[in-house]
């Protein structure tokens, strides 16, 4: 895996990664810094930086990858809760500038601002809830019972053995007992008797080998939420994450609209209409081969998007539709490319806020786009959309932000990778 910058926030402003601070390598390829990548606004896993180099003249970096584990999120969870120890991380400040971005460092790293034992937190002896052993004080030789620390018997024990201490005068307390030998209830009389005297216990436990399930098919049209059909969709290539690195209490949240299997293929249908009825204007004013009546896209990718916790999903379709014409003396792959976000009315119709098409012979003047992913870019909360482009002059990214009727660039650019 590698990291390719893309775009840097200071004071509301977006800035080029791949060009700002380079010295020679930009700011946002330093070593040891920490990016969180994110899939549906959601964590994915951690890409620590190792060394930055340069790809075709573009600055990316490689790195150690670290997935996101459930575990991860309940440990930091249980670490919330406790008094925060003294700091043993530290950012990256690349100056006296205060007015410069600040990315996050790897703990232990070369500009960590603290030693590795100033992470490490250590229980003493004045937690009132730890457990301690005793003795009681009616018996001085008895032998260790668990009891609170707050009482003033001697805790300390010479026993090389564990033993346990009865309280007579306990009628809740549990108590451990042999169970009964069978031979000394029989005098000696053969124990296998006594076993199949079990057989007939319905809730007697018993061992069989059972034959390897098989692994269920799945088809994508069958699918619940759009991030199982993405899921299914992309297992035939790399995916690719937006990963953000932020010094402060960066929180992101899931950006997925959950939809039944029903309104998903009604959305899927109406939004591809859409897209055919966009390519063939494009055809219309470009020239291009006409769009038969018949049809139809079958290369696309649909997903629906919760950005600003509204019960109006954002749907974003990218497709593709390779037009065949000997007529019209076409390239053996020619292809129309389309995007289209759109936002669902409160009559279930998905209304046209964006539409960007181009063809294979046209990409010098209308790059194809590929949505990336949803991300919060600027921790407000809101999601944005961001997009690789494709031209003759190489690959660039975008920065959308969406409102309820229009899409407005934030940014262009990044590293041509």
């Amino acid at each position: 895996m590698r990291l390719v910058p893309v775009a840097l926030l200071m004071d509301g402003h977006y800035y080029d990664a791949s060009l700002y601070g380079a010295n020679p390598a930009p700011m946002a390829v330093e070593p040891q810094t920490v990016y969180e990548a994110q899939s549906f606004g959601e964590p994915t896993g951690t890409f620590t930086i190792i060394s930055p180099k340069q790809v075709n003249g573009n600055w990316v970096a490689d790195g150690s990858w670290r997935p996101h584990l459930a575990m991860d999120e309940k440990a930091a969870q249980e670490a919330s809760k406790k008094p925060k120890a003294a700091p043993g991380g530290a950012v990256i400040t690349a100056g006296t500038d205060d007015s410069r971005p600040v990315l996050k460092r790897a703990p232990g790293s070369g500009g960590d601002s603290g030693s590795g034992s100033q992470s490490t937190q250590t229980t003493t002896s004045s937690d009132s809830d730890r457990p301690v052993m005793k003795r009681p004080a009616s018996d001085s030789t008895s032998k260790p019972t668990m009891g609170p620390t707050d009482d003033t018997s001697p805790n300390t024990s010479t026993s090389a053995k564990p033993q346990t201490q009865v309280d007579d005068h306990d009628s809740d307390r549990p108590v451990m007992k042999r169970p009964t030998s069978p031979s000394s209830q029989t005098g000696g009389a053969n124990t296998a008797q006594a076993a199949t005297s079990n057989e007939s216990d319905p809730n007697r436990p018993t061992l069989s080998h059972t034959s390897k399930p098989k692994p269920p098919t799945t088809n994508a049209s069958d699918l619940a939420t759009p991030k199982e059909a993405l899921a299914a969709g992309t297992a035939k290539g790399a995916r690719s994450y937006p990963a953000i690195s932020d010094a402060g209490d960066y929180r992101g949240r899931p950006m997925l609209y959950s939809m039944s299997p029903g309104e998903r293929k009604t959305q899927e249908d109406q939004v591809l209409q859409l897209a055919l009825d966009e390519i063939r204007a494009f055809a219309a004013k470009r020239n291009g081969p006409a769009i038969a009546k018949t049809a139809a896209i079958a290369d696309y990718d649909v997903r629906a998007f919760d950005l600003d916790y509204s019960s109006s999903p954002t749907i974003v379709l990218t497709a593709k539709l390779p037009v065949k014409d000997p007529k019209a003396n076409l390239p053996p792959d020619f292809t129309y490319f389309v995007t289209i976000v759109a936002r669902v009315d409160i009559n279930d119709q998905p209304i046209k806020i964006y539409s960007s098409v181009t063809d294979s012979r046209h990409l010098d003047a209308f790059p194809r786009q590929e949505l990336i992913d949803a991300l919060d870019a600027d921790a407000n909360g809101r999601g944005d959309l961001l997009f690789r482009q494709y031209s003759d002059n190489g690959i660039s990214y975008a920065l959308y932000r969406v409102s309820a009727y229009q899409l407005d660039k934030v940014f262009e650019g990044g590293s041509a990778l």
